[in-house]
């Protein structure tokens, strides 16, 4: 069906619009080209694939394009999602995950070229993450198999997320603190590095919880993997510059009769107070360091590092309590307090 002139220059006008630095007009030209739906195809395509015009441009004519779902859409975004410019391929991911829940056959096209994002393991991981987030909402049997040739995938990413998707944990991580954790730990860290950053804090100190109990019923082969995910909730808050952790950090440091998952010591750099001092200290000092104790060696120079950094933040003196405290307890760890200002 042909344009009307009238109709013609509105799109034309709106194409336009969506090179504008006002995001505001940009969106608005956007929502309004979604409207016009077909008619406008052809100029959104042309928008979409032109590499002279501004990234946020492609970007609004792939969005007003996503509701289309057709043959040609399709294609134009198969091509774009390794585009090297980050924003345009996400955009193109998009686009081809709605053609993918689409009328058939675009849609089985569709998962098709998502499988074959995902299992191109020489693709940004990234990518390749959002493209099997994308196709979790496709029900198929196909899918099945797709997860099962991911089980060995470089990508640590990728892995957890096939776990939670096999556990069937898809719902947000602040509902499954609430209802209940997947008894699959991997399945958690999966929800946890996807979900965690936008989690209120609040539920991410009621995940520790839940974690630290967790991993005290736990067997010899998960509970090291429930403490790491504890330690990566940690290293979350503590990004988040929040100390509602820290007293599970004190305690994880205490009772630690090794090393702990690197998140606590990230955590307690970032956000441990002089409280925690004294277990790093002894911890510290009960580290056997000899070459044939790699792990020992590391778990000591980063108490160190931890321990120096929390002495800076805190502003903390050699005539502190906790560290006087420190060096009659445990003299081995006079080291750690000569690091400290004297006054």
């Amino acid at each position: 069906m042909s344009i009307r002139p009238s109709s013609a220059i509105d799109v034309a006008r709106l194409i336009d619009l969506l090179s504008s630095p006002d995001a505001s007009r940009r969106d608005g030209a956007a929502a309004r080209l979604t409207v016009i739906g077909p008619r406008a195809a052809s100029k959104l395509l042309a928008l979409a694939k032109d590499d002279a015009r501004p990234d946020a441009a492609r970007v609004a004519a792939l969005g007003a394009l996503e509701p289309l779902s057709d043959a040609r859409t399709l294609a134009a975004a198969s091509a774009l999602i390794d585009h090297p410019r980050e924003a345009v391929a996400a955009a193109a991911l998009r686009v081809v995950g709605a053609c993918a829940r689409g009328p058939e056959p675009t849609a089985t096209r569709a998962f098709e070229r998502l499988a074959e994002l995902v299992l191109n393991r020489q693709a940004p991981a990234g990518r390749r993450l959002t493209a099997l987030t994308l196709l979790d909402s496709v029900s198929t049997p196909v899918l099945r198999g797709l997860l099962a040739a991911l089980n060995d995938d470089p990508s640590e990413d990728i892995r957890a997320r096939v776990a939670r998707w096999r556990a069937g944990a898809m719902a947000p991580l602040a509902s499954l603190v609430e209802q209940g954790l997947p008894d699959d730990p991997l399945a958690v860290e999966a929800i946890v590095r996807e979900e965690g950053a936008a989690t209120e804090v609040t539920h991410l100190r009621h995940l520790v919880e839940l974690l630290r109990a967790q991993q005290a019923i736990a067997g010899t082969r998960d509970r090291p993997r429930w403490m790491a995910v504890r330690g990566l909730v940690h290293q979350q808050l503590a990004a988040r510059h929040s100390r509602l952790g820290v007293y599970d950090l004190r305690e994880a440091l205490a009772s630690s009769a090794g090393a702990l998952p690197v998140g606590f010591l990230a955590a307690a750099a970032a956000v441990g107070d002089a409280s925690c001092l004294e277990p790093m200290a002894a911890a510290w000092a009960a580290a056997a360091e000899t070459p044939s104790h790699m792990a020992d060696r590391w778990w000591r120079t980063h108490l160190a590092d931890a321990f120096a950094a929390i002495v800076a933040r805190e502003g903390l003196t050699r005539r502190h309590a906790v560290l006087r405290r420190i060096l009659e307890r445990i003299p081995a760890a006079g080291v750690l307090v000569a690091a400290a200002k004297k006054q």
